[in-house]
C-alpha cells in the first residue's frame, strides 16, 4: 500500500472515521499497513471505547516483540503519544527507556513517568538540556525529587523551575481573565464567584492535572478546559466519555475557541450525526471555510435561508448560501 494511502487510513482512525467491524480487526494486528502506521493504529485503539478493540488492541501490542518495538519506537516520525503509551507501561524493558528518553518527540508526561527509573548517566543530558527543559516543566519537577541530584545541577535547576512557575502564574492570570471577560451563555447561570473560584482553581493545575479534569470532572469544568490553550488539555474534554450532546452542541457554537475544535467536531462521526451540532457549525464564524462549506447541503430550507441572511459568517460560505437556496427555490417552484 502506498505511504499516502496509509497515512489516510491513519488519518481516518484519529477522526473516529472507521467502521466498528475495520477497526476490530486492527486490533488484531491484521491491518495490511507498514508496521509503523499500524503502531500508531493500535495505540490509538488502546484507547477506544469499546473494550472489544482497546483491550485486544492492548495485548496485541504485548505480544510484540522488544526489539520490533524498539525499532518502530527509534522512527524519527513517531507520534509523542505513542512513546508516553510505552513509558507507561509498568514491565517496560530498558532498551525502550532508553529510546523513548532519547526521542526528540518523547512529552513531558512520557519523560515524567520514566523520571524515577533514569539512571544519573541517563538523566544528565536530558538536564543538560535547558532549552529543552524549559518545555518540560513536569519532568524538571520530578527530577528535582530525585535525592541524588548533584548540588550544582540541583541550584541551576531550582532556578530554571522558579522562571517556569513564574511564567505559569502569568499565563494563570491571563486565562482566568480572558474566561472572565468571555463567558458563555451557560456560564452566566454559575454563580460569578463560584464560576471565579474554579477557573482560578483550574488556571493554577498543571496542564496534566488539567486533562484528567477535562477526562473525569463535571460539565461546568469542561466548559471552561474547552477553551484551554494547551492542545492536549481541549482533545481531552472532547474525548471525555462524561460529554453530552448538548455539550458539543454548545461547543459548536462558541466563538472564542480555537479553530482546531471545531475542526475536531466535525471530524468525529459521532458528533456529525446531529443535526444541530451541523448547523452550530456552519453558522459559527470561527469554523474555517474548508470546515463550513462541504456542510451546507445538510442544511433545511429556513436554515439555509437563514444563513443567506447571516453576515457574520464569510462572505464565501454566504455566497454559496445564496446559490444553493436559489436553486432549492427553482427546483420547487418547478
Amino acid at each position: 500500500m502506498a505511504p499516502q494511502e496509509e497515512q489516510k487510513i491513519l488519518e481516518s482512525f484519529r477522526q473516529g472515521k472507521v467502521p466498528p467491524a475495520v477497526k476490530r480487526a486492527a486490533s488484531r494486528g491484521t491491518m495490511p499497513v507498514a508496521a509503523d502506521e499500524l503502531l500508531e493504529i493500535l495505540v490509538l485503539l488502546t484507547r477506544d471505547p469499546d473494550p472489544t478493540c482497546s483491550e485486544v488492541a492492548q495485548r496485541t501490542l504485548a505480544s510484540w516483540p522488544a526489539e520490533k518495538c524498539a525499532q518502530l519506537l527509534a522512527q524519527p516520525q513517531v507520534s509523542a503519544e505513542t512513546l508516553e503509551y510505552f513509558a507507561c507501561q509498568a514491565q517496560l524493558p530498558e532498551a525502550l527507556v532508553a529510546i523513548i528518553i532519547a526521542h526528540p518527540q518523547a512529552s513531558d508526561a512520557a519523560l515524567t513517568i520514566l523520571t524515577p527509573r533514569l539512571t544519573p548517566a541517563q538523566l544528565q543530558p536530558l538536564v543538560a538540556d535547558a532549552a529543552r527543559l524549559s518545555q518540560l516543566p513536569e519532568f524538571l519537577a520530578a527530577v528535582l525529587q530525585r535525592a541524588d541530584l548533584p548540588a550544582e545541577a540541583r541550584s541551576r535547576l531550582e532556578a530554571l523551575r522558579s522562571e517556569q512557575q513564574k511564567e505559569e502564574e502569568e499565563v494563570a492570570q491571563a486565562f482566568v481573565a480572558a474566561v472572565v471577560e468571555d463567558e458563555t451563555e451557560a456560564e452566566k447561570q454559575i454563580p460569578p464567584q463560584e464560576r471565579l473560584t474554579m477557573t482560578q482553581k483550574l488556571a493554577k493545575m498543571s496542564a496534566g492535572e488539567r486533562v484528567q479534569v477535562a477526562l473525569k470532572g463535571s460539565k461546568e469544568e469542561r466548559l471552561v478546559l474547552v477553551r484551554d490553550p494547551a492542545k492536549v488539555v481541549y482533545r481531552a474534554v472532547l474525548e471525555s466519555p462524561k460529554l453530552t450532546d448538548s455539550e458539543v452542541e454548545s461547543f459548536a457554537s462558541m466563538k472564542n475557541v480555537a479553530e482546531d475544535v471545531l475542526r475536531i467536531i466535525a471530524g468525529t462521526r459521532k458528533f456529525m450525526k446531529s443535526y444541530i451540532v451541523a448547523r452550530n457549525l456552519i453558522n459559527n464564524p470561527r469554523t474555517p471555510i474548508d470546515v463550513s462549506l462541504p456542510l451546507l447541503t445538510r442544511l433545511t430550507s429556513q436554515d439555509l435561508k437563514y444563513l443567506t441572511m447571516n453576515r457574520n459568517v464569510p462572505e464565501t460560505l454566504r455566497g454559496a448560501a445564496i446559490k444553493l437556496h436559489k436553486q432549492r427555490s427553482t427546483v420547487r417552484a418547478g
